[in-house]
């Protein structure tokens, strides 16, 4: 067996990961959303979730609060707790997603 395996993300055109860390543990993807809408309606999961804006902005709500986000600007927040993410610009707001469980 190899030291690496290969795993589909959405976004990624590939996604490495070593054979020996268990891929439940660590998710990563990319997303865009069209300006004025909302990626999903707010949810909760398990672990730790962070989005990091590679273009455009937008609004990260949890539980009713709001923060702004643009280009090259993260958010980390407690997954379990309900959240979602609105863009709010003109452009496609285009980002990373890493949930850590």
């Amino acid at each position: 067996m190899g030291q690496f395996i290969e795993i589909k993300k959405k976004g990624l055109s590939r996604c490495s990961i070593a054979a020996s860390i268990d891929p439940e543990k660590l998710s990563l993807h990319i997303s865009e959303i069209a300006p004025g809408t909302r990626a999903h309606p707010p949810h909760a999961h398990e672990g730790v979730e962070a989005f990091y804006v590679l273009e455009g902005s937008g609004v990260i709500e949890m539980e009713g609060e709001t923060i702004q986000v643009e280009s090259n600007q993260a958010v980390i927040l407690d997954a379990d707790r309900m959240h979602g993410l609105i863009n709010t610009g003109n452009v496609p707001m285009k980002y990373l997603v890493v949930i850590g469980k």
